[in-house]
């Protein structure tokens, strides 16, 4: 995991504090598998703005939950511009956007799944 990227833990506080541990743990996992689902989709159909606009809007929903959050801004920013990128430009965004994703699953993986969330959720910032 080489990238740097965003990171709201009083995100996640938050949604420990509304959910629980468990599910919250479950809720992630559904989150990651169904990004890699929706990325894997979306590189296949670069062509479908309204297919990238709608997956582009889901991401940026569900990352957010997560304080995953410039994840959630660059599928925003794909979201508000998909209509009008050129096919490059939205293979590119595409591909930004995956690995992206790719360093919030793995900084997921290895410190939020199992019993990590909790404490992940309330380490002190440094």
């Amino acid at each position: 995991m080489n990238q740097i990227f965003s990171f709201d833990r009083a995100v996640l506080r938050e949604l420990l504090a509304e959910l629980g541990e468990e599910c919250a743990a479950e809720v992630l996992q559904i989150f990651l598998a169904d990004t890699a689902t929706k990325l894997t989709i979306l590189e296949a159909n670069v062509h479908d703005r309204s297919l990238l606009k709608r997956e582009a809007h889901s991401i940026k929903s569900s990352a957010a939950t997560f304080g995953f959050s410039d994840l959630s801004e660059l599928a925003r920013h794909l979201e508000s511009v998909a209509s009008s990128l050129t096919a490059e430009e939205a293979q590119n965004a595409v591909c930004g956007l995956g690995r992206r994703f790719e360093t919030v699953r793995q900084f997921a993986e290895a410190k939020l799944c199992g019993t990590g969330l909790q404490n992940e959720a309330y380490a002190v910032d440094g």
